[in-house]
């Protein structure tokens, strides 16, 4: 179902008996970056849009610019955050406003948040249920990410990227620009691997992480539905 909001065409995808989450398409992109509650206004004449009050107060006014209201990130860099680990979400939200992990956004996380209001923004996130658009891959990229994925990744990245442990994030669909960032940041020593992280990283060059990144990216979010064999009559 869509519908045109300001020249903008918005998708809506349901989430749930009682709650609806949206799906921002491309022609929609230069408009998420609207100022937060002009977007919200106008999206919310919208027929079957969540409204501002489905969206925490402190999600409104901290995230929605650049993650967007569906945690489809909106801006160059950004990571999507719909169905984020929550645990992880709030991991690095402390991180980023403590200043011991990397960013180029000014005051990212303001430090007069405090614990419960970082864990609604990442309890909100997780639990948004959007589809994460495809992007464009490079396919010899993929290739040699899937094999370096399978030898180095698979222990805290498993099922392609849509499960994760050991504290690690869900990687699969995550935006191509946001991941090749961070492999960068890596590389240059900014953003500090865990031990873990070390281990799997340690020997590869630049172009050999780049194709990680190209092969989470160009996985899909949610596992593909296998439809069972017909029974035999």
């Amino acid at each position: 179902m869509g519908n045109m909001v300001n020249g903008a065409f918005v998708q809506f995808v349901q989430g749930g008996a009682d709650t609806c989450h949206y799906a921002v398409t491309d022609r929609c992109r230069e408009s998420a970056m609207l100022p937060n509650r002009i977007l919200i206004c106008l999206l919310s004449l919208v027929p079957g849009f969540c409204c501002a009050e489905d969206i925490p107060p402190v999600v409104q006014e901290h995230c929605v610019r650049c993650h967007g209201a569906d945690g489809l990130a909106t801006a160059p860099g950004m990571p999507h955050l719909n169905g984020q680990l929550a645990a992880y979400l709030s991991d690095a939200l402390v991180k980023f406003q403590k200043g011991r992990q990397p960013t180029g956004v000014l005051n990212h996380v303001p430090a007069s948040l405090g614990a419960a209001e970082i864990g609604q923004i990442a309890e909100y996130y997780a639990a948004v249920k959007a589809e994460r658009p495809k992007q464009e891959v490079s396919p010899d990229k993929v290739a040699l990410g899937a094999e370096i994925y399978r030898n180095r990744c698979l222990d805290c990245h498993d099922d392609n990227g849509r499960e994760a442990d050991k504290g690690a994030p869900l990687m699969a669909a995550q935006k191509l620009d946001y991941l090749v960032a961070q492999t960068r940041l890596f590389v240059s020593g900014r953003r500090k691997f865990g031990f873990l992280q070390d281990e799997a990283f340690k020997g590869l060059s630049n172009d050999e992480l780049e194709a990680v990144a190209h092969y989470f990216a160009a996985q899909e979010q949610l596992a593909p539905k296998v439809q069972g064999k017909k029974k035999r009559r």
